[in-house]
């Protein structure tokens, strides 16, 4: 190992280490000095910012609950976390957590996305994306589109790490991220912002939101425009949404959400093992002409009955609507319109939930009950491969849960699902009659599943500021209909069991730390055999083992330090090989430093181990990728109500990929800035 390689993370670890030396000295800042027991009941009874052992989430369980009473390890990121964050984009914000490893193809969030708990290849089906309780998962493998969510407009995000069947049915395998974003508020605000950065990088935001009544509402506008780091690696994209909440009376809510999205992005494709570590030829690219662009738009209204000592109903009903074109392989010789290809997909839910609090033995539980329902009509027209791809896709689900109180301390969690699934598919081929080229339709074909899911969880609560949590839960995930079109006859669905134990602590009462233990094991997982070109299960069972750990700290009153580690062993379990792009290692600090009243100093450093290559299952074939550290900072001088900052990220100009095939990359950018300002009015 050469320790200049890894030079920039000593140095870090050095320099917060000796902060975290000063914690007794300036612990009492926080507090004002006192001391004995009556600082102990301040110190007890208060709940620092960005400390999340008494944070209240709602993703875990679908109900507002303290993260002190989930028998899971959850992560909440918060809008002051957003804020001052160097970070450009939802992909790159979530990718600092522990437990989740960052996928980019081409240096941006179009075709980007996160994977929890060492899922591989396959972690756009298995990792559960929401807004606003809405599932944001297509049925096909592009996976959760990020980047039609824009940074500025979200309030909050909660990560929930392992499954969530249960609660949220197929593919809440390796954990669920529930983006949430901003709502009306009665005192009036509006944003104005705009950056500009390296690769020609301009960034528009606008947004208003307020109340009128009972009527409360946020609209937004955003514009996004960068040439990318590499040849034809171009974003364009256009958001604007809607968002309104009226009151009728103080028991019934009603909400309608609706959003806009619109891209043209380059797909520049992959770059040869012996470019990958040239600085001239990694941005370079073989296909000029290639690109995709997407229409996207997303509709959900709600209503929510508060029935006082009876409990509480919701119910939603969501739409989405999403056309992608796109050439990949563009040939000179044909027409644009003869060699593009495209999806439409129209996907409707609904969710009726119900839940009560209710009180035995002077004790305080709580029941819950819903159903589900989610419908996907997919079409797909490969006019390079002369195919067209139809499905329609249903799935219906209920489910029941349950938090009993034993003990004051001492709660333990139930549930269970049960989930049918039907699917039917259809390939057709493009034939030419005389002069005129029509689709003939093929042969339907039915699949249909039931699943039942399970969890059961305890938490202990030490005292207000220690608990201790262990669950056991299964998994289930239904082939997607990428997977389907291209499958062996006797595809089947995934199962999984889930073991998680671990706790929380506030220490000294000016640092919190987390640690979770766990274990994933799954049957018939689904994956792409590139040797016969299908996708099947594998034969023996996959396991996914490790330790995910958190530490956030208060150095001083305007020092706010924090980082996580994460060890992963994803392996197949016969053959005792590696799953691909699993890294073993990953951890992340960062440093939130308030200079005066104006300017904050914010640090992050983020190492990911070597892991091994998307086309090398047996571990032999193709060289390791790299493993790399990224460090990025970023400086905000705030006065009165207006906001400049600037930032670099990849300071150190590391050359690094997230993902490789057959030893062919998709390079990550190299050192790049921004700057910018933004009005709050």
């Amino acid at each position: 190992m050469q320790i200049v390689r890894y030079k920039p993370v000593v140095f870090f670890v050095l320099i917060i280490s000796q902060l975290l030396l000063s914690f007794p000295l300036n612990v009492n800042l926080l507090y004002g000095g006192n001391t004995g027991r009556e600082g102990e009941e301040q110190r007890g009874a208060r709940e620092l910012p960005r400390f999340e052992l008494g944070e209240v989430v709602v993703t875990a369980t679908r109900i507002k609950e303290p993260i002190r009473n989930i028998p899971r390890n959850v992560t909440v990121i918060t809008s002051e976390d957003i804020e001052q964050a160097p970070s450009n984009n939802v992909v790159d914000l979530l990718g600092r957590e522990s437990g989740i490893n960052l996928r980019s193809f081409f240096g941006n969030d179009k075709q980007a996305g996160v994977d929890i708990r060492g899922m591989g290849d396959t972690f756009v089906s298995n990792v559960i994306v929401m807004v606003d309780g809405v599932k944001l998962n297509p049925p096909d493998m592009a996976g959760p589109d990020l980047s039609s969510i824009p940074l500025d407009q979200i309030e909050r995000i909660e990560i929930v790490r392992g499954a969530g069947s249960v609660l949220y049915g197929d593919g809440a395998v390796g954990g669920v991220i529930n983006i949430i974003t901003k709502k009306g508020q009665k005192e009036p605000e509006t944003r104005l912002y705009a950056s500009h950065g390296s690769y020609d990088m301009l960034d528009g935001r606008v947004s208003h939101r307020g109340q009128i009544k009972n009527l409360s509402f946020n609209l937004n506008a955003d514009y996004y425009d960068s040439e990318g780091y590499r040849d034809n690696g171009y974003l364009r994209k256009k958001d604007a949404g809607g968002q309104f909440a009226y009151d009728l009376g103080d028991s019934i809510t009603f909400r309608l959400a609706a959003s806009h999205h619109e891209d043209r992005y380059g797909l520049p494709g992959r770059v040869k093992k012996d470019d990958i570590r040239s600085k001239k030829r990694r941005t370079s690219t073989n296909r000029p002409d290639d690109f995709g662009e997407t229409t996207d738009r997303r509709y959900v209204g709600s209503i929510e009955i508060d029935l006082d000592k009876w409990g509480r109903v919701r119910a939603h009903r969501g739409y989405r609507f999403r056309d992608n074109s796109y050439i990949m392989g563009y040939n000179p010789l044909i027409t644009k319109k003869d060699q593009t290809d495209s999806i439409d997909e129209d996907t409707k839910n609904f969710d009726l939930g119900y839940n009560m609090e209710y009180k035995i033995g002077g004790l305080e539980h709580q029941f819950q009950c819903g159903l589900d329902h989610y419908q996907a009509e997919y079409v797909r027209e490969e006019l390079s491969r002369i195919q067209r791809k139809n499905s329609k896709t249903e799935s219906i689900g209920f489910f029941v849960t349950n938090d009993w109180s034993l003990t004051k301390d001492l709660t333990f969690h139930w549930g269970y699902r049960h989930n049918d699934y039907e699917g039917r598919f259809r390939t057709d081929q493009l034939k030419f009659f005389g002069n005129v080229k029509r689709w003939e339709n093929g042969e339907p074909s039915t699949r249909k599943w039931s699943n039942n899911a399970y969890d059961a969880g305890t938490v202990y609560t030490l005292n207000p500021v220690t608990s201790f949590f262990a669950s056991y839960a299964t998994s289930f995930r239904i082939p997607n209909v990428d997977e389907f079109a291209q499958a062996e006859d006797e595809l089947r669905h995934q199962e999984g069991t889930h073991v998680d134990i671990g706790g929380r602590h506030h220490f000294m009462e000016a640092v919190e730390l987390a640690v979770t233990l766990f274990q994933v094991r799954i049957e018939d997982e689904i994956f792409f055999d590139e040797a016969l070109q299908v996708n099947r299960n594998f034969t023996e069972k996959t396991i996914r083992r490790g330790v995910e750990t958190e530490a956030k700290a208060y150095a001083t009153d305007s020092l706010y330090l924090w980082g996580n580690y994460t060890y992963m062993e994803a392996r197949f379990e016969k053959k005792e090989t590696t799953v691909p792009l699993v890294p073993e290692h990953k951890a992340t600090i960062g440093m939130e430093w308030h200079i005066g009243e104006s300017f904050v100093l914010s640090l992050t450093g983020t190492y990911v181990g070597s892991k091994f290559d998307g086309s090398d299952q047996n571990n032999e074939r193709f060289e390791k990728l790299d493993g790399y550290e990224l460090f990025d900072a970023k400086v905000t001088y705030e006065y009165k109500g207006m906001k400049l900052f600037a930032g670099v990220n990849n300071i150190f100009d590391e050359l690094y990929s997230t993902v490789a095939y057959s030893e062919t990359y998709y390079p990550m950018p190299t050192r790049n800035f921004y700057g910018g300002i933004e009005w709050r009015l």
